[in-house]
Formats: structure tokens, C-alpha cells, sequence
């Protein structure tokens, strides 16, 4: 990656608030399809496998992209990429209010390409920029990701039924958060790094068998996470909840991941004993997502915690495997593209996968069935993942 020693010094207040903005706007266009999965597929006569759409194509995105991202930034430099992006995400957000399915698919696209990009760089530009402060950067930029989330998935149904039931008021909303993001991101431009053409991080990553071990894990937590997003509600749903009831648990889920966005980083950089660390915070998705397959209504305020706790540590603990495993930031980046790009294509598979299930079985125990399957997978690749040398 281009050498943060060659840009302007960049003052911390203003890059906490540059992260914070794009950490705001990476899972917004995508949580909040969730709530209002039903009206849509209503609305345009959808199945199951085509509403899963949305939010695999996003990941897919992610996963044909995420490679090339250090690419740009060699090219263009770090700031300008990623201001480029939020500017592409936001055109992304403005084509699905067109309404057609269509337009929807396009529009996903284009947010797709956008986040998959800014994934990508974001664990370099904060190890280039404050190096000291990965941990604690990290855990900043994983609450505030998970709480643009959350806020998508609570103003979701509210919104929509405040225009009448029209669900394009709440993809709007998030445009809005786009165009902040964009214009707040100008600010960054005086102190944007020098673009310096040269060798892209090593494609040895490739042969690199921990690399790949990292990558099942980093794409399994992904595949989970995305997975409930996309049926959470819909599980609730079909199980006798209201709507609205089921809209406020995804909210909670979102919520419940706050704390352990922010603990889990610190907690884990400072276990002596990091594979123990992987195996605790894994406890509270072994005991919630089975609990789901079984027995969903009986306590979903204790199962929606517990998995937003779980999920929560998973996401902010990989991105900062990622940080801390890089021997430096061009090195972060090329290991982040490796795991993104993989871990996301196995993680596209999840949503439409689930939906396709469940249309064929006609409930959702197979589908649940297969994500606690795929749990303990992730379990053990987690655990192997959460030690060892550099890679780069």
C-alpha cells in the first residue's frame, strides 16, 4: 500500500469522524431489505430465492472485488478510492428507489461494488494512519457499523408506514446517510495519501494455507451474519409475530452487537491466550442460533441477545485478525482482499441458500439446521485462525 508517511499528517479527531461516517454506511442498504422483506416480495409477486438476492449480491460483489481494492488504492490512493466509493454507494441507494425489481438488482450492485471496496481498505487506512491504535480504531469502527445497522433495521417499518406502506421512504433514508458520508469525506481529500503505482500485495497469499483457514472463518461468521439479516424478521414472522414485533427483535439483534463490537477487539488483543478468547467468544452463537432452530418464540429477546452478542464479537474480531496479522499496512491489505474476497463468496451463499430451503420445505428448521451445521465449522476454523505468525 502507499506509505501514510508521504500524506499530510492527518489530525485523529477528523479521521475518527471520516471512519465513523463510512463505518455508518456498510451495512445500511443492506439490514434494512430485511424488515421489509414481506411487503416487497408482495409488492413484486417475489419468491423466497429472489428476495435472498438482495442481500447475496452484495457479498457476491464483495467477493469478485475485494481482491482488486488494494489495486486502486496503488493507483489512486487510499482517500480518493475510498471517497469514490461512498459516492458509488450512494448512486447505488438512488437507482433501487426507481421500485422495480429490476432496479433493485441494479441498484444492489452498485452498493455492493461500493462496500466491498471501502471493507477492503478500511483495516489499511486505519494501520497505516494510527498503527498504535488498531485495536481500539477497530472497536469504534465495528459499534458504529453496527449501529447504522441497527438504525436501519428499527426506522425500517416505522418509515414505510408512515408513507402509506411505501418501502421506498426507507431506502431513501439510507441514500441520505450515503450523501453525508460523500460530502463529509471531501474533508478528507487535503490529506489523502500519494498514489504510488507498484507491486501489488503478493499473490503467495494465495499458497498461504493459514490464510485460507482465516478466510473460511472470516466468510462463515460473514455468511451468518448476513443470513439473519436477511430471514431473522421473516423467522419471527412465520412463526406468529407481527411485523412491527419482529422489525424491533432485528433491531435488538443489531443492538445486542454494540457492546461486543466494542469489547470483543480489546478483550482479544490482550488474551495471552487468543484461541481460548475465539472459544469464549463463541459461546453465546452456540448456545442462540440451535435455541432458533428449536424452540424460536419460546424466549426471542434471550436468542436475538445472544446471537447480536456473538455476531457482534465475530465481525469486530475479524477485522481486527486481519489488522494485527498483517506484518504492515500494504501487507493488511493484501490479507484483507485475500479473506474478503474468499470469505465473501462462501458467505454469498447464505441468504438465497436459506431462502431456497425454506421454499422448498416449507419452514425453517432445515435452513436453521444447516446454519448451526455451518456454526461449528466456523468454531474450528476461528480457533486455528486466532494465533500465529505474521502473514505478509
Amino acid at each position: 500500500m502507499p506509505n501514510s508517511g508521504q500524506a499530510r499528517r492527518l489530525p485523529l479527531p477528523l479521521f475518527l469522524v471520516a471512519l465513523l461516517l463510512i463505518a455508518l454506511n456498510l451495512r445500511v442498504g443492506i439490514v434494512v431489505i430485511g424488515p421489509l422483506a414481506n411487503g416487497m416480495g408482495e409488492d413484486l409477486a417475489l419468491s423466497g430465492g429472489a428476495l435472498g438476492l438482495l442481500t447475496t449480491l452484495p457479498l457476491l460483489c464483495f467477493g469478485a472485488l475485494s481482491i482488486f481494492s488494494p489495486r486502486f488504492a496503488e493507483r489512486w490512493g487510499l482517500e480518493t478510492v475510498l471517497l469514490t466509493a461512498l459516492w458509488l454507494l450512494f448512486l447505488g441507494l438512488v437507482l433501487r428507489l426507481f421500485g422495480s425489481y429490476f432496479w433493485l438488482l441494479a441498484g444492489t450492485v452498485l452498493l455492493g461494488a461500493a462496500i466491498a471496496v471501502m471493507n477492503v481498505l478500511i483495516p489499511s487506512l486505519v494501520r497505516g494512519r494510527f498503527p498504535r491504535k488498531v485495536a481500539a480504531l477497530t472497536a469504534l469502527y465495528s459499534v458504529t457499523m453496527t449501529l447504522g445497522a441497527a438504525s436501519a433495521a428499527g426506522m425500517a417499518v416505522p418509515v414505510r408506514d408512515a408513507f402509506g406502506g411505501d418501502w421506498r421512504y426507507p431506502l431513501a433514508a439510507c441514500a441520505l446517510v450515503a450523501l453525508a458520508g460523500a460530502i463529509g469525506w471531501c474533508f478528507m481529500l487535503p490529506y489523502r495519501t500519494p498514489a504510488a503505482p507498484g507491486k501489488a500485495p503478493s499473490l503467495g497469499l494465495w499458497r498461504n494455507p493459514r490464510a485460507w483457514v482465516f478466510s473460511v472463518f472470516f466468510g462463515l461468521q460473514s455468511l451468518l451474519y448476513y443470513s439473519l439479516t436477511a430471514w431473522l424478521a421473516t423467522v419471527f414472522v412465520d412463526a406468529g409475530m407481527s411485523e412491527a414485533r419482529a422489525g424491533e427483535l432485528l433491531t435488538l439483534f443489531n443492538l445486542s452487537g454494540m457492546p461486543a463490537n466494542f469489547c470483543a477487539p480489546l478483550f482479544f488483543a490482550r488474551m495471552r491466550n487468543r484461541r481460548l478468547a475465539m472459544v469464549l467468544l463463541h459461546v453465546p452463537l452456540l448456545i442462540s442460533v440451535p435455541a432458533l432452530m428449536i424452540a424460536p418464540t419460546s424466549q426471542p429477546v434471550l436468542w436475538v441477545v445472544l446471537l447480536g452478542l456473538g455476531q457482534g464479537s465475530m465481525i469486530s474480531t475479524g477485522l481486527t485478525l486481519i489488522a494485527l496479522r498483517g506484518a504492515d499496512a500494504r501487507a493488511a491489505a493484501g490479507l484483507s482482499g485475500l479473506c474478503q474476497s474468499v470469505g465473501y463468496l462462501l458467505a454469498a451463499l447464505g441468504p438465497v441458500t436459506l431462502g431456497l430451503l425454506h421454499d422448498s420445505a416449507g419452514n425453517w428448521r432445515i435452513p436453521l439446521m444447516l446454519l448451526s451445521a455451518l456454526l461449528l465449522v466456523q468454531f474450528v476454523a476461528g480457533v486455528l485462525s486466532a494465533d500465529g505468525e505474521p502473514i505478509g
